[in-house]
C-alpha cells in the first residue's frame, strides 16, 4: 500500500481539495477559495499526484467527481473542522471551568489577598479547585518548572527565578518590630544599637541573611541573628516576650501587631526605597485563559490594599 508523507502536504491543499469536492468545478472552487483559476488548476494537479486519482473528470459540458473524490468529501470536511479546532482561540467560561490551581504565597500575603480572591473564584467558578501552600524553597523550584500555578514574591530579591513571568501587585517597605517596652526605644534606634541588638530573621529556608546585612557590612557592622523563623505568623508570639527585634515588610507588621508590640522605621542608614511584590507564574501559563482570569482577579483585589 502506498503511504503519503503527511508532513510534505501543504494545509492549503486540503482547503483547495474541499472547495473542489464541494463545487465539482475548478472555476467555482477558485472563486470560493479566493484563488485564480490557474492557481486552482495547479492545486488540482498536485492533489491528483498526492492521492493518485484524477478526482474530477469531464462529463458533457461540466465535470464530475470520481468515486475516490466522492469518498473524500466527508473525510476532508471533517479534517478541516478538526484543524480549525486546533487553531480556534480558547474561550474560558468560569461557570463551567474545572481547572485546578496550586498557589504558593507567604502566609501574610495570602491573608491579605486570597480571602477576596477566593470569594470571587468560588462565586464565579464553583467547580474550580485551589491548593494553597506556604512559600518554600521546594515550592520555588516547582514554580520555575510549572508545577506551581502561581506564586507571590519580590522578583529581584531572593532565590534566582527562571522560566517565569511576573506582574507587579503592590509596593511595601521594611520596618522594625520590637516589644513596646524594649530598651532600644528609650533613646531611639540608631544603626549602631540596631546592629548590637539580638535579631530574629525571617527566611523561607531558615538560613542566610538579607539585604540589611549587606548594608551593615558596608558600614563595618554586623548584627547577631539569635532566631531564624520560617513562619510569618509566629512573629508576634516570639517578639513580644523577648528583647529580639525583627525587620519585616510593613504590611506584614500591621497584620501581626498587638498591644505588646511597637513598629518603627529603620535607622536612616538602613532605609531603602519600597520594594514591589508581584504575582509570578511559569511562562507556559502566560496565554492560558483560565490562568489569565485568575491573575486578573488577584490584580483587582490588590488595588484595594492601600
Amino acid at each position: 500500500m502506498h503511504e503519503v508523507n503527511v508532513s510534505s502536504i501543504d494545509l492549503n491543499l486540503l482547503k483547495a481539495l474541499d472547495a473542489l469536492l464541494q463545487t465539482e468545478s475548478v472555476t467555482k472552487a477558485a472563486e470560493l477559495s479566493n484563488l485564480s483559476q490557474p492557481a486552482m488548476s495547479r492545486a488540482l494537479n498536485r492533489l491528483q499526484h498526492v492521492v493518485k486519482d484524477p478526482l474530477l473528470v469531464r462529463s458533457g459540458r461540466g465535470m464530475v467527481l470520481t468515486p475516490r473524490g466522492e469518498a473524500l468529501r466527508t473525510p476532508v470536511r471533517d479534517a478541516l473542522a478538526q484543524v480549525s479546532i486546533v487553531f480556534k482561540p480558547q474561550v474560558f467560561d468560569p461557570s463551567k471551568a474545572q481547572d485546578r490551581f496550586r498557589i504558593m504565597a507567604p502566609d501574610y500575603v495570602a491573608q491579605m489577598i486570597m480571602p477576596t480572591v477566593l470569594a470571587q473564584v468560588f462565586k464565579l467558578a464553583p467547580r474550580i479547585q485551589i491548593e494553597m501552600e506556604n512559600l518554600s524553597a521546594t515550592g520555588i523550584t516547582g514554580l520555575c518548572n510549572g508545577e506551581i500555578s502561581l506564586g507571590f514574591g519580590v522578583v529581584d530579591d531572593g532565590p534566582t527565578l527562571y522560566n517565569v513571568a511576573a506582574q507587579a501587585l503592590f509596593d511595601d517597605r521594611q520596618v522594625c518590630l520590637l516589644r513596646k517596652d524594649h530598651p532600644l526605644l528609650d533613646n531611639g534606634i540608631t544603626v549602631e544599637n540596631y546592629a548590637a541588638a539580638s535579631h530574629a530573621l525571617l527566611s523561607i529556608t531558615g538560613r542566610g541573611g538579607g539585604r540589611i546585612d549587606d548594608v551593615l557590612k558596608e558600614q563595618g557592622l554586623k548584627r547577631t541573628i539569635a532566631l531564624r523563623l520560617t513562619q510569618f505568623m509566629t512573629i508576634s508570639a516570639v517578639i513580644a516576650p523577648t528583647d529580639l527585634i525583627i525587620t519585616v515588610p510593613e504590611l506584614l507588621a500591621r497584620q501581626v501587631m498587638t498591644d505588646a508590640l511597637h513598629m518603627t522605621r529603620l535607622p536612616k542608614e538602613l532605609q531603602s526605597p519600597s520594594f514591589t511584590v508581584s504575582q509570578i507564574w511559569h511562562e507556559r501559563y502566560t496565554q492560558d485563559p483560565a490562568h489569565q482570569w485568575l491573575r486578573r482577579l488577584i490584580k483587582s483585589a490588590c488595588l484595594e490594599l492601600r
